[in-house]
């Protein structure tokens, strides 16, 4: 080997030294994975190779309860979804700059953006105050809410670089930005089944006046089977097999019911 061939940048290309240097790094890695597929080959479920754990479903009964990997804690779980509700920044989100930089440009952004030129930087509506023994700040706005604040866990660490609205939403329930990939809901369906056979395990009421900017991604069930996907329904858009059929009395239904 010679060590003077130089790169187009004056760099040596291989070197003895670094020719070994590469080949040992490069034994030790195949050795590592022949460790690890030994590992896989003999115990396959405590394969401990970062592989992906599958939960076992018959596709004849999906919803079947299957037990999880750690204490249950929660039986159910409510999520209360409010695109374009009260803003984060009037209400727990406390952030001491927007009265810094009331009434001026944002810094460090353009002019103009897709959505149009930049507006101005304002304040929050409502004064923020220290609330419960924890001291989290919240606004006037929630006085109420406020007194319960160590009763609450508020989540700030979750952001995106995105700005529309769309993106945003699929952001906060698939945890991508982009289309095509599982809710949160249809996530848990899949991994745990459910309890009761003769209900949806995961439903999604939407407002009666229409869905939210990214749709049926919301709830949908993504690249998983159609079967983990929300059961979406509301007053105005019941679910058919719980309306009646015309032409039969209630009091049969409920006979039938009871028989």
């Amino acid at each position: 080997m010679n060590p003077e061939h130089l790169s187009p940048f004056g760099r040596k290309l291989l070197d003895r030294r670094g020719f070994m240097r590469n080949t040992a790094f490069s034994l030790g890695g195949l050795g590592l994975a022949q460790l690890l597929g030994a590992e896989a080959e003999d115990d396959p479920l405590n394969f401990t190779g970062k592989s992906p754990i599958r939960p076992e479903i018959d596709p004849d009964n999906p919803y079947v309860g299957r037990s999880s990997h750690f204490e249950v804690r929660a039986k159910k779980v409510l999520v209360i979804y409010c695109p374009g509700a009260v803003s984060h920044v009037d209400t727990f989100d406390y952030k001491p700059d927007l009265y810094k930089f009331h009434g001026q440009k944002p810094p460090g952004i353009p002019a103009v953006t897709f959505e149009g030129p930049s507006g101005n930087i304002a304040k929050p509506f409502w004064d923020f105050k220290p609330r419960g023994e924890c001291g989290k700040m919240i606004s006037d706005l929630l006085p109420n809410l406020g007194s319960h604040a160590d009763e609450f866990c508020f989540i700030h660490s979750l952001h995106t670089q995105t700005s529309a609205h769309p993106q945003g939403e699929n952001f906060m329930n698939t945890g991508f930005t982009m289309e095509g990939f599982p809710s949160f809901g249809a996530w848990v369906t899949y991994a745990l089944g459910s309890e009761n056979q003769d209900l949806p395990a995961f439903v999604a009421i939407n407002d009666p006046r229409g869905l939210a900017r990214s749709g049926k991604n919301n709830f949908g069930n993504g690249f998983l089977p159609a079967a983990f996907q929300g059961t979406d329904f509301n007053a105005k858009n019941p679910q058919r097999t719980c309306v009646v059929p015309r032409g039969i009395p209630l009091l049969m239904i409920g006979r039938l019911r009871n028989t």
